[in-house]
């Protein structure tokens, strides 16, 4: 799973280094490292971060698996680039959890135009929860824990963009995923 997640994020040498030929990746502002299958994100400075792929995408389905035990976190993963995120967590300026909802403000259809009622009752706080996300075209599928939370057809979602993960800025987090899967469609 290690060369799965590694190949996956084909990180650049300038954002991580491998260390000691080791599996153990840094970044050189300490916010992000791997260990045995996960991807670790703190950011105690409550920047924003975001470990990008070097490579870019247009259709694929990832799943991932992600857990805190911060009390107050607002993480993502951003699909295609920056303009499309599927929110991990309290949206910070609507101070409720959108996990496994849109975040796309570029589509001039509010900041959160796919959001779902079944957060509550779906989202594990402080306990491992596992995300598939389907990007096909202009559609964006996402599901929770086994559970479709939207169906989404973007307006101005790039062709195709790397992938992201997110701690975003104001708030101290740390962050555990784990790449289940990835495939191109």
């Amino acid at each position: 799973m290690k060369k799965f997640a590694i190949a996956l994020l084909a990180l650049s040498t300038s954002l991580l280094a491998l260390e000691s030929g080791g599996l153990e990746w840094k970044e050189h502002k300490n916010n992000w490292t791997t260990e045995d299958n996960l991807i670790i994100g703190e950011n105690v400075d409550k920047k924003n971060s975001v470990l990008w792929t070097e490579k870019k995408f247009k259709d694929y389905e990832l799943v991932v698996k992600f857990k805190t035990d911060s009390k107050d976190y607002d993480s993502g993963v951003f699909l295609r680039g920056n303009s499309h995120q599927v929110q991990i967590g309290v949206s910070r300026s609507l101070k409720k959890d959108l996990t496994a909802c849109i975040y796309a403000p570029s589509d001039k259809k509010g900041k959160y135009p796919a959001s779902s009622d079944k957060v509550a009752e779906l989202h594990k706080l402080g306990q491992w929860n596992e995300m598939k996300m389907i990007v096909q075209g202009k559609n964006m599928k996402v599901y929770l824990n086994g559970t479709q939370t939207v169906d989404y057809d973007g307006v101005k979602i790039k062709e195709s963009g790397p992938i992201g993960l997110q701690l975003h800025a104001g708030v101290h987090q740390k962050m555990e995923f784990e790449i289940v899967s990835f495939k191109e469609l």
